[in-house]
C-alpha cells in the first residue's frame, strides 16, 4: 500500500521534473535498440538476430535462475543461523534487476544485465534498490526467522 509520504511528492514540482526526465532517459533505450537492429539487419539475417536474442534470453535465464537459487540458499542458511543476512539481501535485489534486464529481449539490456551480475555491482545496485524500503526487509528478515525456511 502507497505511503501517503509517497504520493504528496507528486505534488512537487521538482520530483515531477526528476520522474519525468528519468522516463525519458529510460526510453532512450528501446530508441537505441531499433538502431542497433536496423544496423545489424543490414550485415546479418534477420532470422539470425531473433534467434540471437531468444538465445541470449533463454541462457540468461538459465544462467539468472541458477545464481538466484544460490543467492537464496545462502540467505536461508544465514536466517536459520540467526545471522541478519543485509548484503545478500541487495545482491539478491541486484540479481532480480538484472534478470528482468537479460530475460527481456535487447542487446543492451543483456549486456547491462550480464554487468549487473557480478557481485560488487549487483550488490551497489541492489543497495539502491532497497534503501527506499529498508525498514520493510528488516520486517521480512523477522518473519523470515519465525518460520523453517528448509
Amino acid at each position: 500500500m502507497l505511503e501517503i509520504r509517497a504520493l504528496i511528492r507528486f505534488f512537487d514540482t521538482g520530483f515531477v521534473l526528476k520522474l519525468l526526465i528519468i522516463v525519458m532517459l529510460a526510453s532512450l533505450l528501446p530508441i537505441a535498440e531499433v538502431y542497433i537492429y536496423i544496423f545489424l539487419t543490414d550485415i546479418l539475417s534477420s532470422y539470425l538476430i531473433i534467434a540471437a536474442l531468444t538465445g541470449s534470453s533463454l541462457i540468461g535465464f538459465l544462467l539468472s535462475y541458477w545464481i538466484i537459487k544460490s543467492k537464496l540458499k545462502t540467505i536461508k542458511n544465514a536466517i536459520n543461523d540467526d545471522q541478519y543476512p543485509e548484503t545478500d539481501f541487495y545482491k539478491l535485489a541486484g540479481l532480480f534487476l538484472a534478470s528482468i534486464l537479460i530475460i527481456t529481449p535487447g542487446f543492451l539490456g543483456d549486456i547491462t544485465g550480464f554487468i549487473l551480475l557480478f557481485p560488487g555491482i549487483s550488490k551497489k545496485a541492489g543497495h539502491l534498490l532497497t534503501s527506499p524500503i529498508e525498514y520493510k526487509v528488516k520486517e521480512l528478515y523477522e518473519y523470515m526467522k519465525l518460520y523453517e525456511l528448509g
